[in-house]
């Protein structure tokens, strides 16, 4: 009776102006309402009536392969938000067309929502149990191959190549992607091992820097150094050196990176200033040649130079004397970096001791 009052029934696409839209058979139209066969996912069909008062607009609707071509252009777009909408009406509309199917699993991969496009694919096998889609299947498979589930992805994949055994480039396509899982898996377990490894000497650095000798040093690593330099000292005069202290300073960041485990190096790349402080026994000091004492001077000053090239060391030879009750300190040595000589200067405040042997010079009167 409606075909009979419609007269020939065509295919609409009904836009609402609340934003909605219904795609289906206009059955009957008059001056205020439409009747509208729609189908209904999993119900069959149903007729809607709709009052013109809120219908936007009547458009002739396109067939589902140009809306297909469509989608998949928006895909190609990278328009994957878009994509996603229309997918998802055509797979309403057909949820066992593997096209649409496939393609609503792109969108959703570039939405990185990868967990719904691995259901949305699965969906379609549970949907369809015989003469599946080859290339959706192999989507599937490449997609559990990028979750890490290896034997899903080997089974999904064999599976589609016993449906066309005689496809040779099917079967090469199967084979290649269990190569490739088989590949991933080992590279895979070879990363994890080995990010394994780099983790558990992470927590051991972190572990080792965490603590220090606060009296040698400003941090780890300064300590470090300073130890260095007073072993490379006892080498020739073990008795001499009574303390020593480090300041290498650099921005708390790279600090906090150190301490954390980063490398040493960029911290070294990274120290401004770096001031080393010798406490000697000042008999055993006197006691040393002039040269000597300069071998020392230089060889600290350098050795703190190649640790942290970036810096202008200073190294301060005192000793400690009593006055009026208290300890102070006294200087007697001193390396560093004169800018307007531009070269490392030795400073010494001691009476000289010159090697034995050595020519005096005369003033002549």
């Amino acid at each position: 009776m409606l075909l009979a009052v419609a007269g020939l029934v065509r295919a609409e696409t009904v836009y609402l102006k609340n934003g909605n839209k219904l795609t289906g058979k206009v059955l009957e139209e008059s001056d205020d309402r439409i009747k509208l066969e729609v189908d209904v996912e999993g119900a069959g069909k149903a007729i809607m009536t709709i009052m013109k008062s809120r219908i936007d607009r009547i458009e002739a609707a396109t067939t589902f392969d140009e809306r297909l071509t469509a989608a998949e252009g928006l895909v190609v777009a990278e328009d994957f938000k878009a994509a996603e909408t229309t997918f998802r009406d055509l797979v309403r509309s057909e949820p066992k067309n593997a096209r649409a199917r496939m393609g609503l699993a792109k969108a959703l991969v570039g939405l990185y929502r990868y967990e719904e496009a691995v259901k949305t694919l699965e969906h379609y096998l549970l949907l369809v149990n015989v003469n599946r889609d080859v290339a959706l299947m192999l989507y599937l498979a490449e997609q559990y191959l990028e979750a890490r589930d290896y034997s899903a992805a080997k089974r999904t994949a064999r599976e589609a190549g016993d449906l066309y055994p005689k496809d040779t480039s099917l079967q090469t396509a199967v084979a290649e992607l269990i190569k490739r899982c088989d590949r991933v898996r080992t590279g895979t377990e070879q990363l994890r091992e080995r990010q394994t490894a780099a983790s558990a000497e992470r927590e051991r650095l972190i572990e080792a820097r965490s603590t220090w000798d606060e009296k040698r040093g400003n941090h780890f690593d300064a300590v470090e150094m300073a130890n260095g330099m007073e072993a490379w000292c006892a080498e020739s005069n073990s008795k001499l050196i009574l303390s020593c202290y480090l300041q290498a300073e650099a921005p708390r960041d790279d600090v906090l990176r150190f301490m954390a485990g980063g490398e040493p190096a960029s911290l070294h790349r990274a120290v401004g200033k770096a001031d080393f402080k010798l406490v000697v026994d000042e008999a055993r000091w006197l006691d040393l040649y002039d040269h000597q004492k300069s071998v020392l001077l230089y060889g600290w000053y350098y050795q703190l130079k190649e640790r942290y090239p970036n810096a202008w060391p200073v190294v301060n030879v005192v000793s400690m004397a009593e006055e009026r009750g208290k300890e102070v300190e006294k200087r007697l040595a001193r390396s560093s970096w004169d800018g307007r000589r531009d070269q490392v200067v030795v400073d010494r405040w001691t009476k000289e001791n010159r090697d034995p042997g050595r020519p005096i010079r005369r003033i002549v009167k």
